[in-house]
């Protein structure tokens, strides 16, 4: 008898896992952007309370992700990823908040998610790479679209890349 976690998850799991991950992930999005919005003002209470929900989200997203999809190793998973989100989105959010939190929950959600037999971690290294460039380039050239377009982007990334790999990759050998 098989246990759950020693079966690649079936591609509509992932794609809940992805779905949900990203529900969660833009809640937590929204709230540091909001945070922030009022914090540029005299809402300074609000703003504390609300960032401090938005930082307490971070594991909740990760965790989501890694156990929806059935990552064997779900819970150092969450924080290994959790982890990485600091280390990665505190220095480029300091320059650009949307950019940092998109290149901090990407690459949390490299780590998060299930990497199957046919995934690697170098393409969605890159998938989310893509997706930083093309977030830096929409706060860049269209601002408030930027702010809004880029939430969702980080987690799909990361499923492409592994569709990607499954559609593209080397083939196995026999």
């Amino acid at each position: 008898m098989t246990k759950l976690n020693d079966r690649e998850p079936s591609e509509r799991r992932r794609w809940l896992a992805v779905l949900l991950g990203t529900v969660m992930l833009l809640a937590s999005y929204l709230m540091f952007i909001w945070s922030f919005v009022a914090a540029s003002g005299n809402e300074t209470t609000f703003a504390g309370g609300l960032f401090g929900i938005a930082l307490g989200l971070v594991p909740a997203v990760f965790a989501v992700a890694a156990f929806v999809s059935i990552n064997p190793r779900a819970m150092a998973a969450t924080i290994g990823a959790t982890v990485l989100w600091l280390v990665v989105t505190v220095p480029i959010a300091i320059g650009n908040l949307p950019t940092g939190l998109v290149a901090g929950y990407g690459a949390g959600g490299v780590i998060a998610f299930r990497l199957g037999d046919h995934h690697s971690r170098r393409g969605r290294i890159i998938a989310v790479s893509i997706t930083v460039i093309y977030t830096m380039l929409l706060q860049r050239f269209l601002p408030t679209v930027g702010i809004f377009a880029a939430a969702p982007l980080p987690f799909l990334a990361v499923a492409l890349a592994d569709v990607y790999a499954e559609r593209f990759g080397e083939p196995e050998a026999p």
